[in-house]
């Protein structure tokens, strides 16, 4: 079972990443385009979010493993709207 400080750490962590990632994706629409850079590394934090998603899936209770499989999904249609850039 996943230690319940560890996760919630962990899924504050991850809510930041997808907070970046957004900002990121929506600089990136505007008419004079945010930073690379800063973009392809709010794409690798995500992917590193998503790995981690997946390591604490596997040692999760019920009920954590509920509020990680959302939150991975939130994860997953983020990268697909960064990759779509919609």
């Amino acid at each position: 079972m996943t230690n319940s400080n560890y996760l919630q750490g962990a899924v504050q962590e991850i809510e930041h990443i997808m907070s970046n990632a957004e900002e990121q994706l929506n600089d990136s629409k505007r008419i004079q385009p945010g930073d690379a850079e800063a973009f392809t590394q709010a794409q690798v934090q995500l992917e590193q979010a998503n790995m981690e998603l997946e390591k604490m899936l596997l040692s999760s209770n019920a009920e954590q493993r509920d509020q990680l499989t959302r939150l991975q999904q939130q994860v997953h249609q983020l990268q697909n709207r960064m990759i779509l850039g919609l």
